[in-house]
């Protein structure tokens, strides 16, 4: 049994006559009356009765009727579904959220592919960047957000620099150099630090405290907390100072200050992941939405 019986079968029964059905199907009538005698051969039932004047259901035959109209239904949705998802237009997409280094970003991109693109199911998931290739090889993301992708991850995962954020300093207020617009990282070679957690983040962990050495000298780390959040409490509470992601400082932070570092290279990169070699029309539909967006983003970080 094939769709072609079921559609000829269909047409019949709507028709009520074999040579208009032929006709609607642009075939000829013998072989419409064929494959409905084949297909009564194989089910061991009669469809139809036939006589000179009409062809009408047999009681088995609506039943069937009600059955193959509902597959050539669904076998037409599925036909339809299969290009929209060729498109980008239809299936599912999740994201893996990246912390603060995407809120700035990410939630209003979210609404616009959702209203452009309502027959995505889009999850988010919230993953530290850190796991968030591992995350991707298994499959739990489609998209990922990290500060670096592991050696032995390269060859599975595409991945490119999205874009770079400064370092802060983030000072508790009251602090001798909070009414400086910006300051030397050797200026605070004296204070103590507090560092998001090396466990949490450790290229970011690596990369600060390397910015420290390369002001000649090693900071102080008092406490790592695994929260930016927890990052920001304790500099209010005047633990410490920290050297945070420009992105940090949309949280919140009433009793902090942020300052930009003077000299160069003091960026953190914030990288875009997938699985290589999938093609995947809805993740690159999305990830050419980010990449359209790069410019705005840019000039919100270069504004913060």
């Amino acid at each position: 049994m094939e769709l072609r019986h079921l559609r000829y079968f269909c047409t019949v029964a709507k028709y009520q006559s074999f040579t208009t059905a032929a006709r609607a199907l642009h075939v000829s009538q013998s072989g419409v009356s064929g494959q409905i005698r084949d297909l009564e051969k194989e089910l061991g039932v009669s469809l139809l009765r036939r006589n000179q004047r009409e062809v009408s259901l047999t009681p088995e035959g609506a039943v069937f009727l009600r059955e193959a109209q509902e597959i050539l239904d669904r076998s037409e949705q599925a036909i339809e579904l299969a290009v929209r998802a060729s498109r980008g237009q239809f299936g599912q997409l999740t994201i893996g959220l990246c912390g603060p280094a995407t809120a700035p970003f990410l939630p209003r991109l979210i609404r616009e592919f959702r209203k452009d693109q309502p027959g995505v199911k889009l999850a988010l998931k919230n993953i530290d960047p850190v796991g968030q290739p591992g995350a991707l090889v298994n499959r739990e993301i489609d998209i990922g957000f990290a500060r670096s992708i592991p050696p032995q991850l390269k060859p599975v995962l595409s991945s490119e620099v999205f874009f770079r954020e400064p370092v802060l300093a983030a000072l508790p207020k009251g602090h001798a150099l909070g009414g400086e617009r910006s300051v030397h990282l050797s200026q605070l070679a004296a204070d103590r630090f507090v560092l998001y957690s090396r466990d949490g983040a450790p290229d970011l962990f690596d990369a600060l405290v390397s910015f420290c050495k390369k002001a000649k000298f090693s900071p102080n780390i008092v406490d790592s907390p695994n929260l930016w959040q927890s990052v920001l409490t304790m500099v209010e509470a005047d633990e410490g100072v920290a050297l945070v992601p420009a992105c940090v400082q949309h949280l919140r932070s009433d009793g902090v200050t942020f300052h930009p570092l003077r000299g160069r290279n003091r960026v953190l990169d914030v990288i875009l992941a997938w699985r290589r070699n999938e093609p995947d029309a809805i993740r690159d539909t999305f990830l050419d939405l980010l990449r359209k967006s790069r410019p705005e983003i840019l000039r919100l970080m270069q504004k913060d």
